[in-house]
Order: structure tokens, then sequence, then C-alpha cells
């Protein structure tokens, strides 16, 4: 089978890295082969070198700037695309294609003109993707008591998920998180646009949000998911009220961008708690054997009963606990003695982290824990059906 040439031209790094690994790390990568460039002089010298190009998507003002001294009959020799942010941007001079939409229904788009340039042998390598109507799974990790592991579970997860391919987000909504420590960049968490600017963008230009959300999440290269940098200003995310929260997680589950996003939540059970919860398709309450933590969980439930009644009654149907920092490999219990179910896969007590004190231990840094956390991910991928073996 042949493998074309695919050029991506754009001036924003983040976006051709994300689309390179991408293309790279799917089925895709089979018959394509992606070429990217941020600028026009190393496209220019790519053409004048002779290198095959079977088509170049490519921004308008970096199509200006490639013109400009090149030999004409050889750039209209080549299948081309312009990568456009609204229709029109190109003046009429290209077919063009909406840069910021799904990274399938983008590379959808190139490779159906592609095909209708009329190359022979051509078989569209795209799927019909992992999103239903009502956009990506919502997985919201939550516990009654604070210090459980929720962070440490939230990106595991979105690790696995990512690992297998599943376009993932991880979605921090602690008002206090160590997610800088975990991803070994500290100082930066704080600094960097990122949940203030988009909430503010929810609620001053509400259209133009999504855009700025394609533009500005962050990835990581452990992590294998996408993420927002924290509020610059604390007070945003401590003022945050249920509304804009959920309008946030809606923002991103309906992007058209994901598989699946990863809720970290903090301990309490608010308005806002409840707002999220009950955005979400699956619920995953950690718990261990300390009697404080189970104490604390039966009560945060019968507080929930009492305030929201029914209301909390539909939601707890989604709840599953987490047996964490387990001391053997003995299966968790099936339920607990309120009736709700366990995951029958738990956590291990991850030895490798006990000697971190003033800083966060990194992610993917116990084996073990990894591993469980996978073998989590794989049975909530899989509805249920996958036969779990504890360890």
């Amino acid at each position: 089978m042949k493998r074309y040439q695919l050029a991506v031209a754009a001036k924003e790094e983040e976006y051709v890295k994300r689309l390179a690994e991408y293309v790279r790390e799917s089925p895709i990568s089979q018959q394509w082969q992606l070429i990217a460039f941020t600028n026009a002089l190393a496209l220019k010298e790519h053409i004048e070198k002779g290198y095959s190009m079977d088509l170049l998507a490519v921004q308008p003002g970096l199509y200006s700037e490639l013109k400009v001294g090149i030999d004409a009959a050889r750039l209209e020799r080549i299948a081309t695309v312009a990568l456009v942010s609204k229709r029109g941007e190109s003046g009429g001079q290209q077919k063009e294609l909406l840069q910021y939409q799904p990274l399938p229904a983008l590379l959808q788009g190139l490779f159906d003109m592609h095909a209708g340039a009329g190359t022979a042998g051509y078989s569209s390598p795209v799927g019909n993707g992992l999103v239903s109507e009502e956009g990506a799974k919502v997985v919201t990790v939550y516990s009654s008591s604070g210090g459980t592991g929720k962070t440490a579970l939230a990106l595991h997860l979105t690790n696995a998920a990512g690992s297998q391919q599943y376009r993932t987000f991880y979605l921090n909504l602690e008002r206090w998180h160590s997610l800088g420590g975990w991803l070994g960049h500290a100082n930066h968490i704080g600094t960097q646009l990122g949940m203030s600017e988009l909430l503010y963008k929810l609620k001053s230009e509400p259209e133009q949000a999504g855009k700025w959300l394609l533009e500005h999440r962050k990835r990581h290269s452990l992590l294998k998911g996408d993420y927002l940098a924290s509020c610059t200003n604390a007070e945003d995310r401590i003022t945050l009220g249920a509304e804009d929260a959920a309008g946030l997680l809606a923002l991103i589950k309906q992007s058209g961008q994901y598989d699946l996003i990863i809720v970290d939540l903090d301990d309490g059970l608010d308005e806002l708690h409840m707002k999220l919860l009950e955005n979400s398709d699956q619920i995953l309450w950690l718990v261990s054997d300390d009697e404080g933590v189970l104490a604390k969980q039966r009560l945060a439930y019968r507080y929930g009963e009492q305030k929201w009644g029914p209301r909390f009654q539909r939601m707890a149907q989604k709840v599953q606990l987490i047996h964490n920092r387990a001391k053997t490999n003995a299966l968790p219990p099936t339920v607990n003695r309120d009736g709700i179910p366990y995951m029958p896969i738990s956590l291990p007590d991850a030895m490798e982290w006990n000697n971190y004190s003033a800083t966060s231990p990194k992610l993917l840094s116990s084996p073990s824990y990894r591993a469980a956390a996978g073998r989590l991910m794989n049975y909530i991928l899989r509805g249920g059906q996958q036969h779990a073996v504890n360890g």
C-alpha cells in the first residue's frame, strides 16, 4: 500500500505538534506520513529540494509568504487546502477547511479532498470516532475526604485512556491542587493562561469560548491528555459557581475534541459538587481502610440524602466505590454497609510514594499503581464487561 505524504503548515507550534502526535499514534500512520511546518521558509526549502508531497494544508498567511520567490508552476502542481479560522479567509484562491475542529473530522476532510482529486487506490483511514451525540463521556473522581488520592487516580486514568488512543481531557476543579508537582512543573502552575481566562470568555464572549479552549489547552507527554492551566487568580476558583462550572464542563464535552473527560473534584458536597456529579456519566468515590475516611463517606452520603432527597438518589446510581491504598491483593467488598457497590479493582498502597514529603511524587513513578489504574480504566472503557484481575 502506498504511503501518502501530508504536509501541514501552521504558525501555532502546539497545534502542529498535537496533530502530528495524533497521526503518529493512530492507524492513520499506516497510510499517511505527516510533515509539519511552522514557517514558510522551511516549507519552501522542502518543496525546492523536490520532496514528495501529496497534499498541503496551509494557513493563508503562510501560503502568501510561500509564494514569494518560489517557482509558481512547481507550487501549482501540489494539491493545496487552506486551513482557515473562518470561511472565506483564503479569498477564494483555494479550497478551504476549518482549522479548529475535532482532529478526526479535520483529517477526514483532508483525505476527502485528496480523494476528490482523483487519487487511485485511495481509502479513508479515519473511522467514525468515539464521541456520541451527547458528547464525551464524563468520569468524575471524588471523595468526601481530602488526601485520599483523587488527583493520583484522575491523572493515571487520563494517562491510561490516552495510551489507548482515547482523546482525553483532565479537568481539575480542586481549590488547591498538586497538579504541577505530579507533572514536574510546579513553578509554572497559576502563571499561564488557563481556567480564569476561559471562565471569563464563557461569560463575556461565549461564542468565542470554544475556539479559545482549542488554542490554549495544554498537553503533557506523560499525561497523554489535555488540560487547562489552573486559575491565575485563585479567587476565581474559590468563587466559582455551580452554573459556571457546569458550563465549563459542557463546553469541553460538546467540543467534539474528546472521547473522555476525567474530572478531579475536591471534597465537599455543595451545589457546585452536586451539579458536576449530576452531569457525570460515572462517579468513582475513593475510600480506604482508614476508619476516618469511611466515617466521612457515610456522613456525606447521609447529608446528601437529607439535603437533596430524590435528586441525590438519582445521582447516587452512578457512584461506585474505589478501594484505595489496599494493603493486600484481596478483592474489595462487593458493596458497603449502605449497599453502594465497589469497583472490582483495588488500588495499591504505592510504596514508591511514601518517601515524598515536600514535593509530590511524579506521575507514573509507581509501576504497581500504574498497572492497577490501567486495569481500572479498561474496566470503565468496556462498561464493566472485562474480567478484571485485581493486583
